[in-house]
């Protein structure tokens, strides 16, 4: 009290018009009240900015989150949810899992490809089928998979297996739909000025993944002028049933490939073999296989001088290989080549290899960029005399559309 009794004598002040302050007035006449007044305004001044501080009742009612999410209830007509090792949960609906990918579908997203390897846990009440590695067990059921542990229940009892042994997951319910996939690339060149040149290119592939069969089909062409006179017209289809016996071994019934070449002189060439096939490295990151194939060829020529010539006949053995590394996770390298051994007349023995880089612009949209060499041992002769080249060489760019 004696503070203020002092503050009171020592600073007494006036207004502009002389007249003294009634704050120190007070303070000098009643001690006691000034000091009750000053705690007052001190303490209305303070309690709005801890007011901020202090949690709604809203805010203190939740729960403190503990990283421990975990997804509603299983229900059989509900989702299917995925958490991935970033731990966020994605729920949608489980397409397929094959060759270390999972095709998943979500509203949000659409239809997605997952890196197996990056799934942590997996909680589904819809019914699948589970395939082992041994391609003879499978179970029909529901699952639940967390961390290397698979539980199916199918029925009354529940199987449990580490996830090293799923070779494959497809859906219950026959959904042809879900099987088929198809990847189209169109490329365009121009240029124009002291000559004139176009080159349209085009690739096509279709192809079903089964719980054990294969089944592509693909298409690869250019066309191309100069200076309006055509220079370039070449095409090649190619259709392949692969059967697995294990995972990595499988059986070709039937492979067939028809290829024409306007300026090889070549009317049309018809392949078809028989073989097997088996994947050397078989990997989340890299895919490499090996086809070996035999059976019969037959080419039509376009014009010849030799004996007057316009079709051949003979045995052919295929030898094929193909690698698929994804070197980022918007980049794909794919390298293929493709031996055709021709016997008894070996001149037309023939190789194709292609190298394509795939960049991945959004989810159904790629940036393509190929590399082509085809060669024939001995080009035809066309009735003027003149002999095409043996080697021919391609660069394409364009945009590929998958879905």
């Amino acid at each position: 009290m004696e503070i203020f009794e002092n503050f009171a004598q020592s600073g007494e002040r006036r207004g502009p018009q002389g007249r003294r302050s009634p704050l120190l007035a007070l303070a000098r006449r009643r001690p006691s009240m000034f000091c009750a007044a000053l705690a007052i305004s001190l303490w209305l001044f303070a309690n709005p900015l801890l007011a901020q501080d202090q949690p709604t009742d809203e805010a203190a009612s939740l729960p403190l989150w503990n990283g421990a999410w975990q997804p509603p209830e299983p229900d059989r007509r509900g989702w299917d949810w995925v958490r991935l090792k970033t731990n966020e949960w994605v729920k949608g609906e489980i397409l397929l899992m094959r060759d270390f990918d999972l095709r998943f579908n979500s509203d949000e997203f659409g239809d997605v490809v997952l890196d197996w390897e990056d799934v942590r846990e997996i909680i589904s009440e819809r019914g699948h089928i589970f395939i082992l590695n041994d391609l003879r067990t499978r179970y029909l059921g529901t699952m639940i998979m967390r961390g290397d542990q698979i539980s199916v229940r199918v029925g009354e009892r529940v199987e449990t297996f580490d996830r090293s042994k799923l070779l494959a997951i497809t859906p219950s319910t026959h959904r042809e739909i879900n099987l088929w996939y198809a990847r189209a690339v169109f490329g365009l060149g121009l240029r124009t000025g002291n000559t004139e040149q176009a080159d349209i290119t085009g690739r096509a592939k279709i192809w079903r993944e089964g719980a054990n069969t294969r089944f592509v089909v693909d298409y690869n062409g250019v066309y191309g002028s100069f200076d309006q006179v055509k220079n370039t017209n070449n095409h090649r289809g190619h259709l392949t049933f692969d059967y697995f016996l294990t995972p990595n071994f499988f059986l070709i019934p039937a492979d067939f490939e028809v290829f024409t070449d306007e300026f090889q002189n070549i009317s049309y060439r018809l392949t078809p073999t028989v073989g097997a096939g088996y994947f050397l490295i078989r990997r989340p990151k890299v895919d490499w296989e090996a086809r070996l194939t035999t059976g019969y060829q037959h080419t039509r020529i376009d014009s010849a001088v030799a004996n007057g010539t316009k079709t051949a006949d003979n045995s052919a053995f295929v030898f094929s290989s193909e690698i698929d590394a994804e070197l980022t996770s918007d980049v794909d390298l794919i390298l293929s080549y493709q031996l055709q051994f021709i016997a008894p007349d070996t001149d037309r023995t023939n190789h194709h290899s292609q190298a394509t880089v795939e960049i991945e612009l959004t989810s159904i949209i790629d940036l393509d960029v190929s590399f082509v060499w085809d060669r024939i041992e001995k080009p035809e002769t066309e009735s003027d005399g003149e002999t095409p080249k043996t080697n021919d060489f391609r660069l394409t760019v364009g945009l590929a559309i998958e879905f």
